[in-house]
């Protein structure tokens, strides 16, 4: 699987503003978050999710060709840096600590090949993991370029309160 890691990806300011946008209840702008009781939705994982009981929280700020919150402006210089051609969606993830990590099964974000990049805003023992077993640990300000038409997994984190990322789907033009 073709992937690239990418550290100290934006600027410290704007990716400051970022982490205080989506962790900081002092912010101007409140993220709401809206509780997702499943991580991942086919059918071959229902008892996974039984046994396991995970949930996730996301803030979806686009999706079905058009912004869902008004805290997508912030993302601009973001998807700019990507050179983001055609966006899919793009929503903030917090993953709630747990006793220990929990890898979350296999799953594809679109049945189709696409780019998907994945910020992480903070560091912890979370990680991300593709499908030829390559692991990619969280740490803020990293991005992680691959395609997430493959599958990946995301992880829970047990050495801070939660594990935050953004997580963008997108068509890139392909460069000749």
């Amino acid at each position: 699987m073709k992937y690239e890691v990418i550290d100290n990806f934006l600027d410290k300011e704007y990716f400051d503003s970022l982490v205080t946008l989506f962790t900081e209840k002092k912010n101007k702008e409140r993220t709401t978050w809206a509780f997702e009781n499943s991580i991942v939705y086919p059918k071959e994982h229902k008892k996974w999710k039984e046994e396991n009981k995970l949930f996730y929280m996301t803030h979806t700020l686009y999706n079905n060709n058009a912004p869902m919150s008004p805290l997508y402006k912030h993302t601009f210089p973001l998807l700019e840096k990507l050179g983001a051609e055609c966006l899919l969606r793009v929503k903030a993830n917090l993953y709630p600590n747990t006793e220990m990590i929990h890898e979350h099964p296999m799953h594809v974000d679109y049945t189709y090949p696409h780019s998907g990049a994945l910020l992480s805003l903070n560091t912890c023992d979370g990680y991300t993991k593709l499908k030829d077993g390559t692991k990619i640990d969280s740490v803020a300000n990293r991005i992680l370029l691959f395609d997430a038409g493959e599958e990946h997994c995301s992880t829970t984190t047990t050495n801070t309160l939660a594990r935050f990322n953004i997580n963008i789907n997108y068509i890139q033009e392909q460069k000749l």
